[in-house]
């Protein structure tokens, strides 16, 4: 079940206390998606999929997604570590990579992230061609 399908755009100035994106404008062509469990019974550990490629406007957020998914958390009320992230690089061979937020630090309310990038797994990759 599609969440959102389409050209993400942040203008690249501060709102309330949030920091942009980056701070530059810029978009990125994004697909959420809530997976379909098999059985009702069954909890899934990240329930959600975020698909994410670079349109060539603006900065590309590819080296640092912490903010950009943060961002789009914030949007679609999503827990960052339920969801599956995945960078589609546009290209043929090698073409997806998942994007893994692992908690390292907590300072007063704001968790900050380490960022770590790997191929997907068989049955990770089967749900992003699937949708």
């Amino acid at each position: 079940m599609a969440i959102f399908a389409g050209r993400y755009r942040w203008e690249g100035t501060k709102t309330g206390e949030r920091d942009p994106i980056a701070w530059s404008s810029g978009a990125y062509d994004v697909k959420i998606f809530k997976c379909v469990a098999s059985s009702d019974k069954v909890q899934q550990l990240k329930p959600y999929v975020c698909i994410y490629a670079a349109t060539g406007e603006g900065q590309s957020i590819s080296a640092n997604p912490e903010k950009f998914a943060k961002q789009i958390c914030n949007d679609f009320s999503l827990d960052i570590e339920r969801v599956l992230w995945v960078e589609d690089l546009l290209t043929m061979e090698d073409r997806y990579e998942v994007i893994l937020f692992s908690r390292s630090t907590k300072i007063g309310t704001t968790v900050l992230y380490k960022t770590t990038k790997r191929r997907p797994l068989e049955s990770e990759l089967q749900v992003i061609e699937r949708e």
